[in-house]
């Protein structure tokens, strides 16, 4: 970076002999040129070289990790506009020597014709053209460059907030450089200034074509430079809101501008860290929350109201577990735990089921709630065959494990569930307690899937399912017609699910 901002003032010596060339090709006035190669490369080279060295100097360090970025903030900041002075300083002594060199206007130059006054405003104004076109060139050639600097400072941690510019007065300067001061140029050189253009050895043709050929080689120059400023932070902008919608959210616009449009990446990359605090807030609830649920919870801004609805409820539990704990040691028990949900949880979101609630080594699954699913009692029954045989053909830290289940359908209240400081969505009701019912009736029955005939009825497609007979349940007046899943007949293939149709929550 030091080099390239070193190279790039010193390219404003390139620019002069380029405008230098212009004056001879138009005057035929050669002699200049060795006088004028002589000042362009001390002053606009050398001179300009040093100066910039030393101007970039603090930032280098910081960029090199020697000093702390606080040491060079406000330069950095402020990079353009110093590099601007300091090449008005160098134009105004490269000018001076010019001028004194005869490269101007000829040692011996006939000006008797022109009054003091006059000769003083010529003089001045052609001091101010210089500074003024080599100024705006090297400020928007800084300008530019400043946001790769800034781009790589921001990528490194350490941001310039935007410091609240205009764009507009940008425009305004453009403008009146680029329509205005050629105007006035060429009309002054028309009125006031016949006699030293004269002096120069230029026709009225010659002058008009000097300043027209000088001015547009000038501002296409610069408008490359301006047109790069402006651009260039938009396109990083888009880049990054395309790449946002994408849904890659670790991407930043860098805040190259002290304009609007850095104030406009500034907002964008707050919008960023909000969908990312977000998505992880999401990403949190997921993991102790079934990611249906904390979606619902998100979109109603944490207020979920009670409703009666249709479910189909799956409960599961691990026989024997007391047993099997009774053997192990506490991480032991958990590692087994915690292998075997992750099975049964990856069978239930394939089904779009949601794991609601954990008992211990027991689990409540339910289908329809919050998000509708209507092949509810099928994708259940799916669910119940896929963990049933990976159980059969997997070992859990080492153990085989059986798994009772119970499913039943019917109508539950959802909702949220608890204290003012904690609550738990989740689904109540008689429908749920006759799906607990079912499962610990499989160890009477030595089955290990029991559906009852609510469940039954809301399938859509056929299962081998073994009736066996009504049984009187705890807490139910009537008896209970119950069926067996059979595991190995059943083919959960033919099993229609509708998870790619859009779905509404409860």
């Amino acid at each position: 970076m030091h080099k390239r901002f070193v190279l790039l003032m010193s390219s404003l010596a390139l620019v002069d002999l380029a405008v230098t060339g212009i004056f001879i090709a138009v005057s035929g006035r050669l002699d200049v040129l060795g006088r004028d190669i002589i000042a362009n490369v001390g002053i606009l080279g050398i001179v300009n070289a040093i100066g910039a060295w030393l101007l970039f100097r603090p930032i280098g360090e910081v960029l090199r990790d020697r000093q702390p970025f606080a040491t060079a903030e406000r330069r950095i900041a402020a990079l353009p506009l110093l590099a601007t002075l300091w090449a008005a300083v160098v134009t105004l002594t490269y000018c001076g020597v010019i001028f004194s060199l005869g490269v101007f206007v000829p040692v011996g130059a006939d000006l008797d014709g022109m009054s003091g006054p006059v000769l003083v405003a010529a003089i001045g104004w052609f001091l101010f053209l210089y500074v003024l076109f080599y100024g705006f060139y090297v400020y928007f050639l800084i300008s530019d460059f400043t946001n790769d600097l800034k781009a790589e400072l921001f990528f490194r941690g350490h941001p310039l907030p935007a410091s609240g510019g205009r764009i507009q007065n940008t425009l305004v300067v453009v403008f009146a450089v680029l329509a205005l001061i050629p105007s006035t140029l060429i009309i002054l050189d028309l009125t006031l200034f016949t006699q030293l253009r004269a002096a120069q050895g230029l026709s009225l043709t010659q002058t008009i074509l000097l300043d027209l050929f000088a001015s547009v080689f000038l501002l296409v120059v610069s408008l490359i430079f301006v047109t790069r400023s402006l651009v260039r932070p938009i396109r990083s902008l888009t880049d990054a809101m395309i790449a946002s919608r994408s849904g890659q959210l670790d991407n930043r616009a860098p805040v190259t501008s002290s304009d609007e449009l850095g104030v406009l990446s500034e907002r964008f990359n707050e919008m960023i860290e909000g969908l990312q605090e977000r998505n992880f807030i999401r990403q949190t609830f997921g993991r102790y929350v079934p990611d249906k649920i904390a979606a619902l919870l998100l979109a109603n801004k944490g207020v979920v109201q009670p409703r009666l609805t249709t479910a189909t409820i799956l409960y599961l539990d691990i026989e024997d577990f007391t047993g099997i704990s009774e053997t192990r040691a506490p991480e032991s028990v958990l590692e087994m735990l915690n292998a075997f949900f992750g099975v049964a949880i990856d069978a239930v979101k394939r089904t779009g089921g949601v794991a609601n609630q954990f008992h211990g080594d027991a689990m409540l699954v339910t289908y329809n709630v919050p998000v509708a699913d209507p092949h509810h009692a099928d994708n259940a029954l799916m669910a119940a065959l896929e963990i049933q045989r990976a159980v059969d053909k997997t070992m859990f830290s080492g153990t085989h494990l059986r798994v009772r289940i119970g499913i039943n359908t019917g109508q539950v209240v959802a909702g949220a569930v608890g204290g003012e400081d904690r609550l738990s969505y989740t689904v109540y009701g008689d429908t749920v307690n006759l799906a607990a019912r079912l499962e610990a009736l499989n160890k009477d029955f030595g089955t290990r899937v029991l559906v009852s005939a609510s469940t039954v009825e809301a399938l859509r497609q056929a299962y081998s399912l073994e009736p066996k007979g009504h049984v009187t349940v705890r807490g139910k007046q009537n008896p209970v017609s119950l069926f067996a899943l059979d595991i190995d007949a059943s083919d959960g293939t033919e099993v229609p699910r509708d998870l790619t149709q859009p779905q509404e929550p409860h």
